[in-house]
C-alpha cells in the first residue's frame, strides 16, 4: 500500500513539471505573448544626476605686510650719546637713522643702527653728540647693499613713501668751551686764552681774519681733555690781523702735528665750529719786499695802523734812513698792497719804510711839524729796509689743487718772466707740468694750470726770464731767474690730495 502511494506522488510531480515546461515554450508564463516587451521595473530605470561643481582649492594664507615706520618721542640727550625710539617696524632688514634738521627738513645723518625685519621696541641708537641739535628727525632705510654696512648716500635709501619723524631733544651735554679777550700782542707773539674746556684731546688754533671768515693759521696749542685757564701760546704776529679767531680743532691726523686743512677739522657743536673772536694790537710793523721801482712807485705789502696813519719811505744815507721821499695814507687796521710814489731824483738802491701817526686825519702828510713816527714802548722801532736793485723772489705754500691749478702767493721780479711747475725727479725738477707768464714787479696769487695733473707729492716752482719771443715759453732760451745771491729760484712745495680724494 505504501509503495502504491509513493508511485502516485512521483507521477503527480512529473505531471506538474511537464505542464510548466510547456507553458514556457508557447508564450511565457501566465499566458502573456512573448512578443510584448517586459515592463521596466524601478530597478531597471536609470536616474538623472545633477552635475556637481569641481572642488575649490584651499586658499593659502598671506600675512599682511607691516609698514616701515619709526616712532620716537621727545627726550633728553646726555653724555652717553644715545637716543631711544619707541617702536621701529621694518618689512625687511634695514636701518633706524637719526638726521639733523635743516630748514625743517632732514639733513646730515648723525646716528644709525641696523635692525632685522619685524617690530622692535625701545631701540637705542648712538648719535654724534658734537653735531646734535634740539630738533632732529628719525627715519628708516633699506639695507640692500653690503649687509650691515650703511651705504648712504648710495644703495641704502629710505623706505619708499615713509616720511621721517621730527622730534625735540633737550641737550644735557658737556660742551667744549673757548673764551678769549681783547689783548696786546708783543714782539714775542704771545697771546693768552682766557678759558678752554674740551672733552677730548684738541687743538686751539689761532686764525687770521679773512673778510669775517676763518683765515690762515697763525699758531696753536694742543691740549688734553680737561678745563684750562690763561693758556699761553705764540703766533706769527707779522702775518696777523686786527681781528683773530680762536678755534677748537680735532687732533685726528698725525698726533701732535697740525694737519689743517687736510686734517684736524674744527670741532662742531650744533653743526657749527667752536670759535672765540677777539681783537688784538701789535707792535708797529711794515712788511715790504725787495722790488724794482716801477714808474717811481714801490708797494708796501702790509701794515697795521692803530687809527688812521701814514707809511713813509726814506732813502738811504750812510746805511740809515735818510730823507722821506714818498708817503701814502693808511686806514685804521690792516692795509695791504699800499702803493707809494717816490721822488725820482732821490731814489737810492736801499730804501726804508716806517709807520707814522696821522695827527690831523684828512690832511696832507706833515712831517716833521706833525705826524711823527710811531713809537713802541717809548722807543723808535727799526725801519723796514728793502732794495730796488735786487734779484727776483717768490713765495709759494704747500697746497691742495683748485681743479687742475695751483697758486703762487707772490712773485717779485725786475724783469718779465715765467713761473713754471715741474714734477719731482729724485729731488730735482723733472717733467714740465705747466707755466704762466708774469710782468715786472710784484705779482700776487699767480695761477698755474697743470697738465698732466700730477699725483700728490713734491713739485718744484722755477722762475724763468722771458728772453726769446715775448710771452712765449721757450725751453733752452728762457733761462732761470736768479735771486740776490745769483742762484736760480727753484722752490720745492707739496701738492696735497684734492678734497674728497
Amino acid at each position: 500500500m505504501v509503495r502504491k502511494i509513493r508511485f502516485i506522488n512521483i507521477c503527480l510531480i512529473i505531471l506538474v513539471l511537464s505542464i510548466t515546461a510547456g507553458c514556457s515554450f508557447f508564450g511565457g508564463a501566465n499566458g502573456v505573448d512573448s512578443d510584448t516587451p517586459p515592463k521596466a521595473t524601478a530597478e531597471d530605470t536609470p536616474i538623472a544626476l545633477s552635475p556637481e561643481p569641481p572642488p575649490a582649492p584651499t586658499p593659502t594664507l598671506v600675512p599682511t605686510p607691516i609698514p616701515a615706520n619709526a616712532a620716537i618721542s621727545d627726550q633728553i640727550l646726555d653724555e652717553n650719546g644715545e637716543l631711544v625710539a619707541d617702536e621701529v617696524t621694518l618689512p625687511a632688514p634695514g636701518w633706524l637713522v637719526i638726521y639733523l634738521s635743516k630748514d625743517g627738513e632732514p639733513d646730515a645723518v648723525i646716528g644709525r643702527v641696523p635692525l632685522a625685519a619685524g617690530v622692535h621696541e625701545n631701540v637705542r641708537v648712538a648719535v654724534d653728540t658734537d653735531l646734535a641739535t634740539e630738533q632732529l628727525f628719525a627715519g628708516v632705510h633699506l639695507d640692500v647693499g653690503a649687509e650691515g654696512v650703511f651705504e648712504f648716500p648710495g644703495q641704502d635709501k629710505p623706505f619708499p613713501g615713509e616720511p621721517e619723524t621730527e622730534f625735540t631733544v633737550e641737550l644735557k651735554l658737556p660742551r667744549p668751551q673757548l673764551e678769549t679777550a681783547e689783548q696786546d700782542v708783543a714782539e714775542d707773539g704771545m697771546i693768552t686764552l682766557a678759558r678752554v674746556e674740551t672733552q677730548k684731546p684738541a687743538w686751539v688754533l689761532i686764525h687770521a681774519d679773512d673778510d669775517g671768515e676763518i683765515g690762515s693759521v697763525l699758531g696753536g696749542v694742543l691740549l688734553e681733555a680737561g678745563a684750562y685757564e690763561n693758556v699761553p701760546l705764540t703766533i706769527d704776529w707779522r702775518r696777523a690781523t686786527p681781528t683773530l679767531h680762536a678755534v677748537l680743532h680735532e687732533d685726528d691726523g698725525r698726533t701732535g702735528v697740525i694737519d689743517y686743512p687736510d686734517g684736524d677739522k674744527p670741532i662742531l657743536v650744533n653743526g657749527l665750529p667752536v670759535v672765540s673772536t677777539f681783537a688784538a694790537t701789535y707792535p708797529p710793523e711794515v712788511i715790504v719786499y725787495d722790488q724794482p721801482a716801477i714808474d717811481r712807485t714801490v708797494t708796501i705789502e702790509r701794515v697795521i695802523s692803530r687809527g688812521p696813519g701814514w707809511v713813509a719811505v726814506y732813502n738811504e744815507v750812510d746805511g740809515q734812513p735818510g730823507f722821506i721821499i714818498g708817503s701814502a695814507p693808511l686806514k685804521d687796521g690792516l692795509n695791504e698792497a699800499v702803493t707809494v710814489t717816490l721822488v725820482q731824483s732821490a731814489i737810492t738802491g736801499q730804501l726804508f719804510a716806517r709807520l707814522h701817526e696821522d695827527t690831523e686825519p684828512g690832511g696832507a702828510f706833515n712831517f716833521p711839524a706833525q705826524d711823527p713816527a710811531v713809537r713802541y714802548n717809548n722807543r723808535l722801532p727799526n725801519a723796514a729796509g728793502f732794495r730796488i736793485d735786487a734779484g727776483a723772489l717768490a713765495f709759494i705754500r704747500d697746497q691742495q689743487p683748485a681743479g687742475n691749478t695751483i697758486s703762487v702767493n707772490v712773485i717779485v721780479s725786475p724783469v718779465e718772466g715765467w713761473a713754471a711747475v715741474y714734477a719731482d725727479n729724485d729731488g730735482q725738477p723733472g717733467e714740465l707740468l705747466g707755466n704762466t707768464w708774469f710782468p715786472v714787479g710784484i705779482n700776487r696769487n699767480v695761477v698755474i694750470e697743470l697738465a698732466p695733473m700730477p699725483k700728490p707729492g713734491t713739485l718744484f716752482l722755477v722762475l724763468h726770464e722771458d728772453l726769446g719771443e715775448p710771452e712765449t715759453f721757450e725751453t733752452g732760451i728762457d733761462m732761470f731767474l736768479t735771486d740776490d745771491n745769483n742762484r736760480p729760484i727753484r722752490i720745492p712745495f707739496v701738492l696735497f690730495a684734492s678734497p674728497g680724494n
